[in-house]
């Protein structure tokens, strides 16, 4: 029986990707940023595909970086620092990529960026890589870029797409704000990344006319799809709510009046709650009314819950007990007991947290 050689190319394609990118993430987490871009330079001259360095291998390894940081296994610095390594490496397959095969913009104009706020720039980044290498004439704007920003830019360059990245979806309400800019200005938008969630439910509320759930993705579905076009004329996709608007107005007292049930928490314990830990509280409480703005904005719950669900696996990972994050919940379920969709959405995160 003959073996079938169209099949054992790509898994081994597949298998050399896996054994690089553990390669390279070895080398990440032990400060070695040299023999990481060494990795990577002599997977170029073995002649490497280009697109699977940046997907496969660097874009996976990024998605690890951010698991061990889930984990603890990470600091903050050492993720920003893994970040800077991993963004080194992209600049080292673009510049072979486009060395050897070029890049004319045959296919159309797209700009890239991220929503305001939005700092994770490497997703949307490694997405225009791969559109470059693919013949798009690609603009990267970078991270955060405000909305009214964007649509002078547009005004003024007027290319074919936006692509937007939106990687937490405490930025739900700037993803909406850049694609309203944008689809007023005649250009239609393809949105991503984990803030959207895991279909294409959001980013149309949003107005969005594409989504795609990974660069990859992203890159076959606009060859698939151009040129795009917007229905005439634009409408607006969504109208947030009177209770979402009130809410918004009570963010900052919200956040200080769970800041002050913490310290009084810490104290009946004999604790004092004060520097870096009170840091990371007001942090904490500014994530949770973050998110719950979100969810109200949009009309979707599982904007909190998923959060609340992934706040419960950290914690648990971490060895930090769920009641503090439940306790807040409910502390603000009472302050807010005239919001019915508000407390609706608390109660559903009580829930998800084991709570109720």
């Amino acid at each position: 029986m003959s073996v079938d050689e169209s099949v054992v190319p790509v898994e081994s394609v597949h298998d050399r990707a896996d054994r690089l990118a553990d390669a390279f993430l070895e080398r990440v987490r032990s400060r070695d940023e040299e023999g990481a871009l060494d990795l990577v330079r002599r997977a170029l001259a073995a002649g490497a595909d280009h697109e699977t360095l940046l997907l496969d291998v660097i874009a996976t390894v990024q998605a690890r970086v951010g698991l061990l940081w889930q984990a603890n296994e990470l600091s903050v610095a050492q993720e920003h620092a893994a970040t800077h390594v991993s963004e080194r490496a992209a600049g080292l397959v673009l510049e072979h990529g486009l060395t050897r095969i070029g890049s004319d913009g045959r296919r159309g104009t797209v700009v890239a960026a991220c929503v305001e706020g939005e700092w994770h720039g490497l997703p949307v980044r490694l997405l225009g890589d791969v559109l470059r290498l693919r013949g798009w004439r690609v603009t990267f704007l970078g991270a955060s870029v405000p909305a009214h920003h964007l649509a002078v830019y547009l005004q003024e360059s007027t290319p074919d797409v936006v692509a937007l990245s939106c990687s937490l979806p405490s930025h739900l309400v700037s993803a909406h704000n850049m694609i309203t800019a944008a689809t007023r200005t005649g250009v239609p938008v393809i949105a991503g990344g984990a803030g959207l969630g895991p279909d294409d439910s959001l980013a149309r509320s949003l107005g969005a006319t594409l989504w795609a759930s990974d660069a990859r993705s992203a890159a076959d579905l606009l060859e698939r799809e151009f040129p795009l076009t917007l229905p005439w004329p634009v409408e607006e996709a969504l109208v947030p709510t009177a209770e979402y608007a009130s809410l918004m107005r009570r963010r900052r007292d919200l956040v200080l009046m769970g800041t002050e049930h913490s310290r009084r928490s810490y104290e009946a314990r004999g604790l004092s709650l004060g520097g870096a830990a009170l840091d990371r509280t007001v942090e904490d409480l500014g994530h949770i009314v973050d998110f719950l703005l979100a969810a109200l904005y949009v009309g979707d719950e599982r904007v909190f819950t998923r959060f609340l669900d992934w706040t419960r696996v950290v914690l648990q990972k971490r060895g930090v007990p769920l009641d503090s994050v439940a306790e807040v919940l409910l502390l603000l379920e009472r302050e807010l007991f005239d919001y019915p969709g508000t407390c609706a959405l608390l109660r559903s995160g009580r829930a998800v947290l084991g709570r109720s």
